[in-house]
């Protein structure tokens, strides 16, 4: 189930959560950025993949479109900001994010204020960061100076807690990175008003 929290009128961050299942350690960090929103004056808003997923892309001449996504590229179109957060798989972001990402218009987020987030067992999550970053570059966005990883230690499922010390460790770096994307919302709505009024190719379109 899509998650929405309308707690003010002002600008509104999307948080993606990109994880393969719910109750996720990714998930426990997206409401963790949720809160920093709130409490900065933001609308947070989430959307989990696991729980509402979208089938693999398929741009073939007689591929259906995809349920949900339409919903989904309405999400982003609406968001002043947005927050990617994943999991670190086999040393990068997930395929589950991946497809998402797959899904969107490129005229849906040129240039969007994103945030990075990863969280995985050790700090080499940052290189899902840094793939991210990539990514978003290329799609137009603009990204916020900060990333943040969110490190668990210790065996666990993956829906187990983040550890209280490495919560509390991100928190600055996920205070400073909001604060970052309200800064950027504000410089580039021209930019998205003008990206929005003329006519952008679709990301994966035709290919």
């Amino acid at each position: 189930m899509t998650v929405e929290q309308r707690t003010s009128p002002g600008g509104r961050l999307l948080a993606l959560v990109g994880a393969a299942a719910p109750a996720s350690r990714s998930r426990t960090a997206a409401e963790v950025i949720c809160a920093e929103a709130a409490r900065s004056g933001l609308e947070p808003q989430l959307w989990d993949l696991a729980e509402d997923p979208l089938p693999l892309l398929d741009t073939s001449q007689g591929g259906s479109a995809a349920h949900g996504a339409g919903a989904l590229r309405d999400r982003v179109a609406e968001a002043d900001a947005l927050v990617l957060v994943t999991p670190c798989y086999h040393g990068s972001y997930s395929g589950v994010l991946k497809n998402c990402l797959d899904h969107l218009r490129v005229d849906d987020l040129r240039g969007k204020p994103v945030g990075i987030v990863a969280v995985g067992a050790s700090l080499t999550a940052v290189q899902a960061c840094d793939h991210l970053r990539a990514v978003a570059r290329t799609l137009g966005c603009v990204t916020a100076p900060t990333q943040t990883v969110f490190v668990h230690s210790g065996p666990g499922g993956q829906g187990a807690a983040l550890s209280q010390g490495q919560e509390d460790g991100a928190q600055s770096r996920i205070r400073r990175m909001v604060g970052e994307l309200q800064v950027l919302s504000e410089a580039t709505l021209a930019l998205r008003q003008a990206a929005g009024a003329g006519p952008l190719a679709t990301a994966g379109a035709g290919t």
